[in-house]
């Protein structure tokens, strides 16, 4: 039996910090995530353990080599972002319902791990601004 293959494509404006998680996370700069390395990153998550073996299995679709390359790394932060956020995707592109999408979500967080994080698509709230006073 077939498992089902999820994908996620960071939007543009997430692009680059989920391209840093992965430079920060290839310390050997290979270009994958070996087992052991990407173990010990993920990890930094403070996600359930047993949380973050189902992930790996979610984004490791196929375990031939016991890896994480770019895309399969994406599927995984994007679901320690989801459970972080205490989310579930609706679809295998990793997708909120139209209900969870409404609010923002924080961006995935990893212990010790201090990268430009991508601006939350808040609504602003417009406070009056003053108009600076004519010096005498």
């Amino acid at each position: 039996m077939a498992h089902p293959q999820y994908t996620y494509n960071p939007p543009p404006q997430e692009q680059a910090y989920y391209d840093a998680l992965f430079t920060a996370a290839d310390k050997s700069n290979t270009g994958y995530l070996s087992g052991p390395t990407a173990v010990e990153f993920l990890s930094l998550s403070k996600l359930p353990v047993d949380l973050l073996k189902t992930i790996w299995s979610m984004a490791d679709q196929n375990p031939t080599n016991n890896t994480l390359d770019k895309p399969k790394f994406a599927v995984a932060v994007r679901l320690i972002q989801l459970f972080q956020n205490g989310k579930k995707p609706v679809d295998l592109e990793l997708n909120l319902s139209p209900e969870d999408g409404v609010m923002p979500m924080r961006p995935p967080f990893f212990e010790g791990v201090n990268l430009q994080q991508p601006q939350q698509q808040v609504p602003q709230q417009h406070s009056p601004q003053r108009s600076p006073q004519p010096s005498p």
